[in-house]
């Protein structure tokens, strides 16, 4: 279930800003490159990529092997689109300075955007090294750890980051739902309080705030905080998820079937969609729509434990003895912190069948 902020594809990737130091002791740096250097950051700062492009060109026909240049033409192509161009850029200045921990963060941010998640930690993991206090590199690792499933190191990162930086909102947000779905329910209310009392309009804690009130029981606030978040982000599939999954709860099965057609609509191959409308449905009595619906989202995604939970449970209320047991294994198998719970009768339905 989508638990964690943002989470792929939808997690942003941060690419450091420009550095406006020059690479004492490893160039000798002619006054002019390093002229054209800051112009071209403060360009790049402003978005005048064309004229940040110039400048930082004028840098390296005065110093070929001004690395922070070379990271700044990476970062002129990262914002255009151009992920193979900005990597040689990045790959370029680390091959005239290993100790470029900017470079590092940067050539990790685009494997990250590239997919390529196990590089990507190393790569973040290399420019730690070099600065332990890096928050951007910091931030980066946590959410390349949480899309490779490494829960735990990524909160532990996120703790260290709201160290380091106490008034950065979003690793307030971030952490506050990792806590959430972790089901540290006290360390979530406070972080996310954090992260609203830093930035009011911050969507993602507006959502998981929603999320744990939902968790919680308090329904009406939950629908207060999801439409909130809504409101702010309008295209925030997970917080109209959550809206669904809570006006189910609260008894709305109209209000939440036409949110739930809403978001299919945007997102038809997203499970959790899916298995909020099958939830839907089986509350409303329609189990062979519910189970459409469910098989649905299995077929998006077959180790969705939710979707096997409700699956089995769906077909042992009609009688089947074979299916529920397919479906309830594969349950425990790809068992959430979230749906720890259920173990207990899930196992004491399968030693009585």
């Amino acid at each position: 279930m989508p638990i964690v902020a943002r989470l792929a594809p939808i997690l942003p990737v941060l690419v450091t800003t420009l550095t406006l130091v020059g690479c004492a002791g490893k160039v000798r740096l002619n006054p002019k490159a390093a002229l054209h250097q800051r112009r071209g950051a403060e360009h790049l700062a402003a978005g005048r990529l064309d004229r940040a492009e110039a400048e930082l060109a004028l840098a390296l026909e005065y110093n070929p092997r001004y690395s922070e240049a070379l990271n700044g033409l990476g970062l002129v192509a990262y914002r255009r689109g151009l992920f193979d161009r900005a990597m040689e850029y990045f790959r370029e200045a680390l091959i005239h300075d290993d100790d470029f921990a900017e470079a590092h963060n940067n050539v990790g941010a685009v494997l990250l955007k590239r997919g390529y998640v196990r590089e990507a930690i190393e790569s973040l993991r290399a420019a730690l090294a070099i600065d332990p206090g890096y928050v951007k590199a910091r931030h980066n690792l946590a959410i390349a750890l949480m899309h490779s499933g490494e829960l735990e190191q990524a909160r532990f990162e996120l703790e260290k980051l709201v160290v380091l930086a106490p008034n950065l909102a979003t690793a307030h947000a971030e952490l506050g739902c990792l806590y959430t779905y972790l089901g540290r329910r006290s360390a979530a209310d406070a972080q996310l309080r954090a992260a609203l009392k830093q930035d009011a309009k911050l969507a993602d804690a507006h959502r998981c705030t929603g999320q744990l009130l939902r968790q919680t029981g308090d329904l009406a606030a939950a629908e207060t905080s999801l439409r909130q978040a809504m409101t702010l982000d309008p295209g925030d599939a997970e917080a109209l998820y959550e809206l669904g999954l809570t006006l189910v709860l609260s008894g709305k099965q109209a209000d939440a079937e036409t949110e739930i057609s809403s978001l299919i609509r945007r997102r038809p191959r997203w499970a959790a969609a899916r298995f909020v409308h099958g939830y839907v449905l089986y509350q409303s009595g329609r189990h062979t729509e519910a189970r459409q619906a469910l098989q649905k989202a299995l077929e998006l995604d077959p180790d969705y434990a939710a979707a096997h939970l409700l699956l089995g449970d769906l077909l042992a209320e009609q009688g089947h003895h074979k299916s529920p047991r397919h479906h309830y294994q594969a349950f425990l198998d790809h068992l959430t912190p979230e749906l720890a719970p259920e173990r207990e009768r899930v196992n004491q339905w399968l030693e009585g069948h």
